[in-house]
C-alpha cells in the first residue's frame, strides 16, 4: 500500500510539473514582445492573404497594406483595434465562431498562432513601416497643386493660363496622388474633361 501510494505520489508530482511547465510557456509567450514581422505576416500571408489580399479582398478587408487593414472593412471598421484584441473584429472571427463561421474557412488556426495575433493586438498592433506594403505618395507637382486650386475656385483663366504653359499638365499629380482630371470632374464642366483627357490624362 505504502509503495502504491508512493507511486501515485509521484505520478501526480509529475503531471503537476507538467501541466505547470505548460502554463509557464503559455504566459511566457503571452508576455512576450510579438514581432509583426517574424511572428504575424507569415500568419496573415499563409492563411488571409487568400480572401484578404492583393487580388482579392472579402468584404472590402485587405490585410497585406498597413493602411486598408488598419482601415477595416466596408461592413466593419473596428477590424483590428491596437491594445484591445477583445474589441477587434478580426480576433473574434479567428479565436470561435461566436460572429459567424470562425476564420479561415479552410480550418481554424493553431491556439498558438491565435494566441500570436492576440498578444500581437493588446500590445499596440504595431506594424513596421519597412512592412506596410504601401508605396510612398510621390510629392505633389506645383503645376498641378495651382491647377486643382484654380478648378476648385472657379477661376478658368488661371486653369487655361496653366495649361496652356504646361501641355503634360493632365499626366501631373498633386496633393494626395489627386490629378486635375479629378477636380476636372468636380469643380469644372464637359469642356475642361474633355481638354484634359485629349492631353492624355489617365481616366482611371
Amino acid at each position: 500500500m505504502t509503495n502504491s501510494g508512493g507511486m501515485m505520489s509521484k505520478r501526480h508530482l509529475f503531471g503537476a510539473m507538467a501541466i505547470a511547465g505548460v502554463l509557464t510557456t503559455s504566459f511566457s509567450a503571452q508576455d512576450a514582445k510579438v514581432d509583426f514581422g517574424r511572428d504575424v505576416q507569415p500568419i496573415l500571408r499563409q492563411q488571409c492573404y487568400g480572401c484578404h489580399g492583393p487580388a482579392k479582398q472579402t468584404n472590402g478587408f485587405r490585410l497585406d497594406r498597413r493602411g486598408d487593414a488598419m482601415r477595416g472593412s466596408t461592413i466593419n471598421p473596428g477590424v483590428i483595434r491596437p491594445g484591445n484584441s477583445e474589441a477587434s473584429f478580426m480576433y473574434g472571427r479567428i479565436a470561435s465562431g461566436a460572429f459567424g463561421p470562425q476564420m479561415p474557412p479552410t480550418g481554424a488556426l493553431h491556439p498558438e498562432q491565435i494566441a500570436t495575433i492576440k498578444a500581437w493586438i493588446d500590445q499596440g498592433a504595431e506594424w513596421p513601416d519597412a512592412l506596410a506594403g504601401e508605396m510612398p505618395v510621390p510629392p505633389a507637382d506645383p503645376n498641378a497643386t495651382r491647377a486643382a486650386e484654380a478648378l476648385r475656385s472657379g477661376d478658368m483663366a488661371s486653369f487655361n493660363a496653366l495649361a496652356a504653359a504646361d501641355p503634360g499638365i493632365a499626366s501631373l499629380r498633386g496633393p494626395g496622388g489627386s490629378t486635375p482630371l479629378m477636380y476636372a470632374v468636380l469643380y469644372g464642366d464637359l469642356a475642361t474633361v474633355r481638354r484634359l483627357l485629349d492631353g492624355g490624362a489617365n481616366p482611371n
